[in-house]
């Protein structure tokens, strides 16, 4: 037995070890057989016939000296001890430089290649399928009637390769049993690829399982190989005497494939291979295609060189990381955390049970949800890997959409450690609805949900996902266990458009440009428009023929944020101020922050964890308390209340309907209405009206609250026109500069700003 295989970590056992030897074997016994039968059929014999079997000597003189080189050869490949032992050191490092290995070669003028034998591809299969049987009872297993033996292998393309050599694997796993037992094994590959149709795709399964029942009822030991154990029926589950994980390509891998495909001395430079070797982690996540095409080079180190080429290619391109990433305030640490738990699992300093592994974000559109799924990659230096509604859907029906989606998942538990990303999970919606189509969406979401769940059984797998509407998604998605962490990714503050801006400039930022006057402009913008702005600003310096200058970063700006209208921010200052006094003065938690811009601004409140008629009659004040101020400061009102269906009227409505017919907090009973369906105008007339009434009492209940503190309204009003953005810990002093005969309790205040709960 080869000592260094016997030693390799590849191999959990000494029988491994061998097993993998002797199967190579095998292998170019088979090979050489078939090439040889093949040649005998296909060439001429100059007219000569030989009794029987044709000979070989009939062969034409170039096949036969491509034969006769190899048929001469041990079915090891071992041929002498290697040319390295008669070099000096200094011979030795030129041969490395050289890109030659004088360990793997007996003569350095003589390539160690087989020009027939197995592709480099299904030797690789061949060694890893040899590594996870420790022993002879393993191996007896395979060939025990009545079961399946189960290989996870998530790889198809390595299924494939598995595919074509499972006939002499196995033929030469039997003999080498104490006792063979006679039976053929049933090999079943489950085929299931992102290159077939996405409708056989959805046959796999079935077809894939049929084959096994069938095998079984013959009494034939099964051995099945397949990307997860669901794939078995319930009843197949059960039947499974042992199960694999498919080892994942490694240096020790690539070495020992090397050791029988280029090396004629079962040594190699083992020392320098690994110094030039890419981490496991990013060989794991290369094909059998990549490593065929690595394998062709004609020596092990030009072989171990083309893999860092082609691992490189791969990992080229501009990496934004989560150090890169912005002004997202509240959203980072959670993030970093769960690197730290990752980095930590990876070092087995963790258990994968014991880690967040799962976040979803939402926020408006442009606010980088994408982008912080790609730089959480990139700081895990792991593949990332996404999917959406709108890829899945454009394959076809209902199936093709959900082998799709089965897809995305399989390829990201196969290059685990990975992220997986949803990308517009919100179009998978809640189930509840109704919807014409809802037995359809009700199928996609079971699907989606059931891939959620095989994903929480793969270590190393990282699911993420994004919406713009995190209150639409199901509500089953997003408990915990599938989604763990909600985490809202806001608009970018100051001090964050302003380091967008600095790292978009790069090198072509300098001390004279004053980012941070740029930063004010577009406050209230997204991340994306930022970038934009750069991009605009260089492009004009460009044509300037000149450095870029802070008139190209304004000009720049007045395409993207027009100069600020005084009055405009004057007006958006007094609607925010009004909620946010609203707010102050009520029973609600503190509000997060507050900013303004000419083109509008927000209070960011604070989660309510219940509601209750008093904290309902706040929230509705808060509501329509903008629209009171600008009415009570400015003398009338504008639309900023009532554009879209997130404006402040919009919430308002839907805020009194459901006080009225969700939550039983007025006068219309105890039966519950669905009022993310609501119809106003289909609703009796009674409905209709107590609606109204709650949002009329509402605003003169604000209004008067407002103006008896209208002085503080302007004072906050002017503060935000000088600071744009207030945060938590403004407002919390703020509040305590609030009168003290103020009410901060609903309790205190004056019954004429109380609306009755019934």
């Amino acid at each position: 037995m080869n000592v260094i295989l016997q030693k390799s970590p590849l191999f959990p056992t000494a029988f491994s070890a061998d097993l993998a030897r002797t199967t190579v074997a095998a292998l170019r016994e088979s090979a050489l057989a078939e090439w040889r039968s093949n040649a005998e059929r296909f060439y001429d014999y100059d007219d000569r016939e030989a009794e029987g079997e044709a000979s070989i000597d009939l062969l034409k003189p170039p096949v036969r000296r491509v034969f006769e080189h190899d048929v001469r050869r041990r079915p090891d490949g071992i041929e002498g001890a290697p040319a390295a032992e008669t070099m000096t050191p200094s011979e030795i490092e030129q041969c490395f430089a050289d890109g030659d290995d004088p360990f793997a070669c007996t003569d350095l003028a003589v390539s160690p290649l087989w020009q027939i034998q197995p592709r480099p591809a299904a030797v690789v299969a061949t060694i890893l399928m040899c590594a996870m049987i420790e022993d002879e009872q393993a191996l007896g297993q395979v060939f025990r009637a009545g079961g399946v033996t189960l290989m996870l292998c998530p790889s198809a393309q390595m299924r494939s390769q598995v595919e074509s050599v499972s006939a002499e694997v196995l033929a030469h796993w039997q003999e080498k049993q104490p006792c063979p037992t006679g039976q053929n094994v049933a090999c079943h590959i489950y085929a299931n690829s992102s290159d077939l149709a996405a409708s056989e795709q959805k046959r796999s399964i079935p077809k894939f399982r049929q084959a096994i029942d069938k095998s079984l009822m013959r009494r034939a030991p099964v051995l099945a190989v397949s990307s997860a154990k669901h794939q078995l029926s319930a009843e197949q589950e059960s039947l499974v005497y042992q199960s694999f994980s498919w080892p994942s390509l490694s240096a020790n891998a690539v070495i020992e494939t090397l050791r029988f495909t280029h090396s004629n001395t079962g040594q190699l430079a083992e020392d320098e291979l690994l110094r030039r070797l890419p981490d496991s982690d990013a060989l794991r996540r290369l094909e059998p295609l990549q490593v065929a095409a690595a394998f062709e080079e004609t020596t092990t180190l030009r072989v171990v060189d083309r893999f860092s080429q082609i691992v490189a290619v791969q990992n080229s391109g501009p990496r934004i990381t989560l150090s890169d990433v912005e002004g997202l305030g509240d959203a980072m640490p959670p993030l970093k955390r769960m690197l730290e738990d990752l980095n930590a699992w990876r070092e087995g300093r963790a258990a994968w049970s014991d880690l967040t592994r799962s976040a979803i974000f939402y926020g408006p559109p442009g606010t980088g949800k994408t982008m912080l799924a790609n730089a959480f990659a990139a700081s895990a230096g792991i593949p990332l890997i996404t999917t959406s509604y709108s890829d899945c859907q454009r394959h076809g029906h209902q199936g093709d959409m959900l082998a799709a989606l089965a897809t995305a998942f399989e390829r990201a538990a196969q290059q685990a450690p990975a992220v997986l990303f949803i990308d517009e999970i919100d179009s998978f919606p809640d189930r509840s609805s109704k919807r014409l189509n809802d037995g359809y969406l009700r199928g996609v979401v079971n699907g989606l949900l059931e891939q959620i769940n095989q994903a929480a059984e793969v270590e190393g797998l990282i699911l993420l996902a994004a919406t713009n509407h995190l209150h639409i998604v199901d509500p089953a998605v997003l408990r915990s266990g599938r989604f763990d962490l909600k985490v809202e990714i806001p608009l970018p503050d100051r001090s964050g458009l302003e380091g967008i801006l600095a790292r978009k400039l790069g090198s072509a930022n300098n001390p004279a440009l004053n980012l941070s006057a740029i930063a004010e402009r577009i406050l209230g913008e997204f991340g994306a428009t930022a970038e934009a702005l750069i991009r605009d600003a260089l492009s004009r310096a460009r044509t300037d023929h000149v450095p870029l200058a802070q008139k190209h970063l304004e000009a720049a700006t007045d395409q993207i944020a027009p100069a600020l209208d005084t009055a405009l921010l004057h007006r958006v200052a007094i609607h925010e101020a009004g909620h946010l006094l609203s707010a102050l003065l009520s029973p609600l938690p503190t509000p997060l922050g507050v900013w303004v811009t000419a083109r509008g601004g927000r209070v960011e409140p604070a989660p309510l964890a219940t509601m209750t008629p008093r904290l309902a009659q706040a929230k509705l004040r808060m509501c329509l308390a903008g629209r009171a101020a600008e009415r009570l400061v400015l003398g009338e009102v504008s639309n900023g209340a009532g554009v879209g269906p997130a404006s402040d009227l919009a919430q308002a409505t839907v805020l009194a309907a459901q006080m009225e017919l969700n939550w039983s907090f007025g006068e219309s009973g105890l039966a519950w209405q669905d009022v993310s369906q609501l119809d106003l105008q289909k609703l009796p007339p009674k409905t209709q009206h107590r609606i109204e009434a709650h949002l009329q009492e509402a605003e003169t209940a604000v209004r008067a609250l407002l103006n008896d503190n209208i002085a503080i309204l302007k004072n906050i009003a002017a503060e935000l026109v000088q600071k744009k953005k207030l945060t938590r810990m403004d407002l919390l002093s703020l509040s305590k500069r609030l009168p003290s005969e103020a009410p901060n309790d609903a309790d205190e205040m004056p019954s004429a700003h109380l609306i009755a709960s019934s």
